[in-house]
C-alpha cells in the first residue's frame, strides 16, 4: 500500500502528541483518531531459548543458533489498548549501527526468518506506541533501550551465582526462583512456563514491569494482564505454577523442541 507522503510524515508527528491519523483499518488517512499514548507501564519479556522450541506449531521451523547461549529478548512492550501506529515505518539501515547487539540479544528462532523482519514486527506492534515517549522516539532509540536493559537485567549472571542451573533432572520451586529474583527486580516481575511432552513445567520467558521512564514498578492494577498467546505456539504460555516444581531446561542444538528427550 503506497501511502501520500504528506499523510504519512503527518503521522509520524501526530504520534508524539498522542494523535494518529488513520483510517478505520489502522492505516493513514485524513482522519484523526486517538493514539495509544497514554500507557503508563510496559513489560521487558526476556525468553528462554532451551525452551522456545517445545510448544512451536512447526517443529521443523524452530531453530537455535549455536551462537545463542543467554537470555534474549522477546520485545518490549507498552501496556496499552487501542492501535499502534502502521505509519510510522522501520527500514534496516535505521538499525546498522546496533545490529551486532541486536543480533545477539534479539535473535530470531524461526528458520528463515531474517532477524530484521522480527525486529520490523516487534517495532511495528510495540515500538510504534513506545515512540510516544522521547527516549524511545525513533527505531533506533527504541530497540538501544530493550538493549540497555536486557544489559542492565543480567539475568544469566544472577541465576548462575544463585546456583540455578539448566537441567533436565533437576527442578526448581517456585520460591527458588522467585527467591534469586527479587533483589534484583522486586517483586515487579512474572515467570511464564510451557509444559513440554512429557509433562515438565519449563520457565520459557521473564516479564519484567517497568514505567515508561524505564524504571522497574507499575501500578498493580497495570500488573495483572493475562498472558500473552505465544504466536507461534499451539497454545497459551502460562504462569509458573507455584504447586509443582519448576525446570530450566538446557538448550539442545540438534533437538530444540525435545530439549530433554
Amino acid at each position: 500500500m503506497r501511502y501520500d507522503k504528506h499523510i504519512l510524515w503527518a503521522c509520524v508527528a501526530a504520534l508524539v502528541t498522542g494523535w494518529v491519523l488513520t483510517n478505520d483499518d489502522g492505516h493513514c488517512s485524513g482522519t484523526v483518531t486517538r493514539h495509544s499514548c497514554n500507557w503508563t507501564c510496559m513489560h521487558l519479556t526476556l525468553q528462554w531459548p532451551g525452551s522456545f522450541c517445545i510448544d512451536i506449531n512447526n517443529k521443523t521451523s524452530c531453530k537455535i543458533p549455536q551462537t545463542v547461549q543467554y537470555w534474549t529478548i522477546h520485545g518490549l512492550w507498552p501496556i496499552r489498548t487501542g492501535h499502534c501506529c502502521d505509519c510510522w515505518p522501520i527500514y534496516h539501515s535505521h538499525l546498522e549501527e546496533i545490529e551486532p547487539e541486536l543480533t545477539k540479544l534479539w535473535p530470531s528462532f524461526i528458520k528463515g526468518k531474517h532477524f530484521f523482519y522480527f525486529w520490523k514486527e516487534e517495532w511495528i506492534k510495540h515500538g510504534t506506541c513506545a515512540g510516544c515517549v522521547e527516549a524511545m522516539g525513533s527505531p533506533l532509540l527504541y530497540f538501544q533501550a530493550a538493549v540497555k536493559l536486557r544489559k542492565l537485567f543480567d539475568i544469566d549472571n544472577i541465576l548462575e551465582k544463585s546456583g540455578i542451573k539448566t537441567s533436565c533432572e533437576v527442578s526448581y520451586k517456585h520460591d527458588d526462583i522467585r527467591g534469586v529474583l527479587t533483589p534484583l527486580l522486586g517483586q515487579n516481575y512474572d515467570l511464564q512456563c510451557v509444559t513440554d511432552s512429557e509433562g515438565r513445567e519449563a520457565w520459557i520467558q521473564l516479564k519484567i514491569h517497568l514505567f515508561r521512564n524505564q524504571t522497574l514498578g507499575c501500578p498493580k492494577q497495570e500488573q495483572e494482564q493475562k498472558f500473552d498467546r505465544l504466536p507461534w505456539s499451539n497454545s497459551t504460555g502460562h504462569p509458573c505454577p507455584k504447586n509443582s516444581t519448576i525446570f530450566y531446561v538446557p538448550i539442545n542444538y540438534e533437538n530444540p523442541h525435545e530439549p530433554c528427550n
